[in-house]
């Protein structure tokens, strides 16, 4: 039997003893070294690039491949890592301030802090005078009177798709009366998602604050505009899940034209009706339709050229209502591109207030670095919000817990308690209101605890709350605003 003979060329055995040149394949161990080494510098690389690091409108998240190798204890957490950029580095347009008083920009001299033993579980005034709910409260004691009170929310898709909004609503109707959702967009990119209608739609145009849209029309009081397409339409229905959504009396569209054109519309399934729309020259109009008991309302547009929709109320006369201005990925800065002397005229309409900004979710990250610049962005939106609505108080409600890994273990982020301190005191620079929803909803970890419980709460990206989780902020929140009411009608009785 010949013996077998190893051949490390091909590595394996061969059968024969005879000397047989044997097929073999080109040796490419030092290339797949070489590559490894490259690819292991290049992460290496990638690791030391800070978080959000710019690249034109795109930011980086931060890759740590070292992660599992580094200690997983985190340093101290500072209240504020950086301090406040200079103001007189943001020159104002002038032709947005002419007809506002320049003296309802910032308040003379900033209120001193509040007990930090109250943070989370109070709304902190550091407006002048701190009479900062006062309007609000003024407004809900009028509701009796037959007049409504509102309130604008910016936020980000932290209450998309009126997650905490829906419930806090609810509840403060049903104290003060009211029903309806209020303010609603003619598109939504959560549509299937809210329970406080069904919202369907089709041939619309989208423009939006957060997205690049070349030449557009001025954005409206929820960051967005809408042009039609022949046949473009839009219809709401009411859902029975809260107890204030299912019906309302009043339907106001609000548009601009600038020519004359026609809107088809039923109600509650009716044969409908054609509506004139007369031209506003780009000034802001609204149709308003009043019915009672409306459940299902739909517009359709067949020939809407020159006309551009900035979205509908479904409301009562009278009673309370949130607008909720709710934009996916809006860390604040973006609301700068809405025209104040075009919000005026919203305002002129809706009569808000209270003016609600809740952002920051976008710009938490494990690192401090970036603070500097999100300060700087905040401090000039919050100028800006002064510019579109003049005299009206202003509650800066802070980002919430968010958390990520470090190492290996679940931890609130870096970034929230310095943003949230950081949000305190621009809050006190404008003299706004300020809310602490970080320390209201538990503090560090508190988002770990919603996603583990049972039912969620919260969702495992650590960052959004569940329909749940929203009720359950929703009701804190409710229960708060009625506090307070309740601590400004036993002041102003005692005066």
């Amino acid at each position: 039997m010949p013996e077998r003979v190893y051949c490390p060329i091909i590595s394996g055995w061969t059968n024969t003893g005879e000397k047989v040149p044997l097929p073999c394949m080109k040796n490419y161990l030092h290339q797949t070294l070489g590559l490894s080494v490259l690819v292991l510098l290049m992460l290496t690389g990638l690791s030391l690039v800070p978080e959000e690091f710019p690249i034109g409108d795109f930011h980086l998240r931060k890759m740590d491949i070292f992660a599992d190798i580094r200690s997983d204890a985190l340093p101290a957490l500072p209240e504020k890592e950086l301090p406040a950029p200079d103001s007189s580095t943001y020159i104002p347009d002038t032709t947005t301030l002419a007809a506002i008083d320049s003296s309802q920009l910032l308040p003379p001299e900033p209120i001193p802090l509040m007990d930090s033993t109250g943070f989370g579980r109070m709304i902190e005034d550091y407006s002048f005078g701190q009479q900062g709910l006062s309007r609000l409260f003024e407004a809900v004691d009028s509701i009796r009177l037959g007049r409504s009170a509102r309130i604008a929310w910016y936020g980000d898709s932290f209450v998309e798709g009126d997650i905490l909004i829906g419930d806090l609503r609810d509840s403060l109707q049903t104290a003060w009366g009211g029903n309806g959702v209020g303010f609603v967009p003619i598109t939504s990119e959560v549509a299937r998602f809210k329970r406080t209608l069904t919202h369907d739609f089709s041939g619309w145009d989208v423009y939006s604050i957060v997205k690049k849209n070349g030449a557009h029309p001025p954005y409206g009081v929820n960051g967005f505009a809408y042009r039609p397409r022949p046949g473009a339409r839009v219809r709401y229905d009411g859902l029975q899940y809260f107890s204030h959504t299912r019906q309302w009396s009043r339907t106001r569209l609000f548009y601009t034209d600038s020519v004359q054109n026609t809107v088809f519309y039923r109600l509650n399934g009716s044969p409908g009706e054609l509506c004139r729309l007369p031209s506003s020259s780009g000034a802001l109009r609204r149709l308003e339709l009043n019915q009672p008991g409306v459940h299902t309302a739909e517009f359709q547009f067949n020939n809407p050229a020159g006309l551009v929709l900035y979205g509908t109320s479904l409301e009562d006369a009278s009673g309370f209502y949130i607008d909720n201005f709710s934009v996916r990925g809006n860390s604040g800065g973006p609301l700068k591109l809405m025209r104040p002397e075009f919000m005026r005229q919203f305002d002129a309409y809706q009569q808000y207030d209270l003016v609600i900004i809740q952002v920051g979710l976008n710009a938490v990250t494990n690192s401090l670095n970036n603070i500097k610049w999100y300060e700087a962005e905040l401090d000039r939106t919050f100028q800006h919000l002064r510019q579109c609505f003049p005299g009206k108080p202003v509650l800066v409600i802070s980002v919430g817990d968010r958390a990520g890994k470090s190492g290996a273990e679940l931890v609130t982020m870096r970034g929230v308690p310095a943003i949230v301190s950081m949000q305190r005191d621009l809050a006190r620079k404008h003299g706004f209101l300020f809310y602490d929803l970080f320390r209201g909803m538990g503090g560090p970890g508190s988002i770990i605890q919603l996603a583990h419980h049972k039912p969620m709460l919260a969702n495992r990206d650590y960052t959004h709350l569940t329909h749940e989780g929203g009720r359950v902020i929703g009701y804190m929140l409710a229960k708060l605003f009625l506090d307070e009411h309740l601590k400004w009608k036993s002041a102003k009785s005692g005066m």
